[in-house]
This record gives structure tokens, sequence and C-alpha cells, in this order.
């Protein structure tokens, strides 16, 4: 019972640790979109894919943006358990954002690696437009970078911390 207790503990603390990586990433995007005006784009990426698919609404943009960010925390520790590390983290983020230089960048419109878009023909203020290739592609790695680090280096913390409070308990 112990056991199945504290392997619930570790999915659950690799959720929160999910979460926790998100929120940084999307702080980071509001500060670069809202704060600053140097984010090359004028919606988080997972809410312009919505945007494009039309279905940009509420609260479902962030459920999507903590979603993924939970789903690939639990894919990490899942793969590599309390042997995760941030560069366990950072290879596992570079590998999203990978994808989404060749997936969902096309499919909002900003084009593989933000080259070749309809993003970069739209009105600065429409919701989809994508200023520089350059910025786009630099920030969208930074950012990837802090959810790997964070991911990568909360994960095996936290399942370390529950081995040890789980050897002092026995």
């Amino acid at each position: 019972m112990l056991t199945a207790c504290l392997l619930s503990m570790k999915w659950l603390k690799s959720i929160l640790v999910g979460v926790l990586g998100s929120l940084v990433m999307f702080l980071l995007m509001m500060l670069g979109i809202h704060g600053t005006g140097i984010a090359p784009f004028n919606l988080p990426p997972s809410a312009a894919f919505l945007e494009q698919l039309g279905l940009n609404t509420g609260p479902l943009p962030l459920l999507v943006h903590f979603g993924y960010g939970a789903t690939w925390s639990l894919v990490l520790v899942g793969l590599y358990g309390s042997d995760a590390n941030v560069r366990r983290g950072i290879y596992l983020a570079t590998g999203l954002w990978a994808f989404m230089m060749l997936v969902y960048s096309p499919l909002i419109g900003w084009g593989v690696f933000g080259i070749g878009g309809s993003g970069h023909t739209l009105a600065a203020s429409d919701p989809l437009h994508l200023g520089s290739t350059a910025k786009y592609v630099v920030a969208t790695l930074l950012l990837h970078l802090v959810y790997g680090s964070i991911i990568g280096g909360l994960n095996p913390a936290w399942i370390q911390s529950e081995k040890s409070s789980t050897r002092s308990t026995a």
C-alpha cells in the first residue's frame, strides 16, 4: 500500500514539475509579448495553433499548454525515473522544439522554422502574425531549454527526496 502511494506521488510530482516548467515558459512568453514587446508573435504557439483551428476560446489554450508540459514531464520520468537529469530534460525539450518547428509551426501558418509561412504577411496586429524568423527560432528554443532544465532538474530531485523519506520511515 505504501509503495503504491509513493508511486502515485512520483507521478503527481512529475505532473506538478511539468506544470511549473510550463508556467515559467508561459510567464516568459507573456513578458515578451505584453511586457517588453520583443516576442516575434502575438500569441503563444499553443494558442496560435488553436486560433488557426478556430478553437482559441476560454481556458483551452492554457489547458493545452499546461497539459502538454505535464505530459512530457511524465514521459521524462517514465523513460528515466530517478536517472533523469538536466541534460536528458534538455534533450527531450530540444526534440519537442524541433517537432514544433517542423510540424506545429507550419500548421499555424508560420512555416518550417518560421520560414515562408503566411504569418509573415499578416498585419502586425493579427493574432497569427509572425515577425522575425531569427527571433522566433531563438526565442522558442530558449523557452524550451528553460522548460527542459526545469523538468530535468526538479524531477530527479523530487524522486530522490521521495526515496530518502521512504528509507527513513522504513
